[in-house]
């Protein structure tokens, strides 16, 4: 249960409504509402982060389903295991993702392994080594790197705050499904 009080649509300014019903109108961001002066910011640079057409959706998603699986955040793996799965991540994949070594099996290979080795050395150690950061510039590009790197930031940082604040699973919403192109992903 949520140690504070969702705020419903009608408790909000005009365009934090907005911004939250055109999202589902999820607990996470009915629980951040609550900070109201910067609540609307973060929410325009999430919808830059989730509609990129620079990095592509499957790489994110291996991103952040890695990302909340080493920060331990049920919220975030409730709602991007569907997403991961509308972006052709299997199942095998994300269970795989979903565990300590799993992904390095020979299941990815190129910019996947790459992204998952960053997201994984840089939440496990808060840094990343010369090699690593190395393989994903290699594949990815400087635009792109950054862009992952980005994301890995946002989902850790919000992964801080759904296990604070013990975010509810929404029972039936889930995040809405972007529709961008497919860039290559090795």
């Amino acid at each position: 249960m949520t140690r504070i009080a969702y705020r419903e649509p009608e408790q909000m300014t005009g365009r934090a409504r907005e911004l939250t019903n055109a999202r589902g109108n999820l607990n996470v961001y009915r629980a951040l509402a609550n900070a109201e002066n910067v609540f609307t910011g973060w929410m325009l640079a999430g919808d830059a982060a989730l509609t990129s057409t620079t990095l592509p959706l499957r790489l994110r998603e291996l991103a952040v389903l890695r990302t909340a699986y080493l920060m331990d955040s049920p919220y975030e793996l409730g709602q991007h295991r569907d997403v991961a799965r509308t972006a052709g991540v299997g199942a095998d994949e994300i269970d795989a993702i979903l565990t300590d070594s799993g992904w390095q099996n020979g299941r990815f290979e190129g910019a996947e392994l790459a992204v998952l080795r960053l997201t994984t050395e840089l939440l496990t150690t808060r840094t990343v080594s010369a090699v690593v950061f190395g393989d994903v510039h290699e594949v990815l590009g400087s635009e792109v790197t950054v862009e992952v790197l980005m994301v890995i930031g946002r989902y850790a940082g919000l992964a801080l705050m759904l296990n604070a604040l013990d975010v509810d699973l929404d029972e039936s919403a889930r995040l809405p499904i972007p529709q961008t192109p497919q860039g290559p992903t090795s």
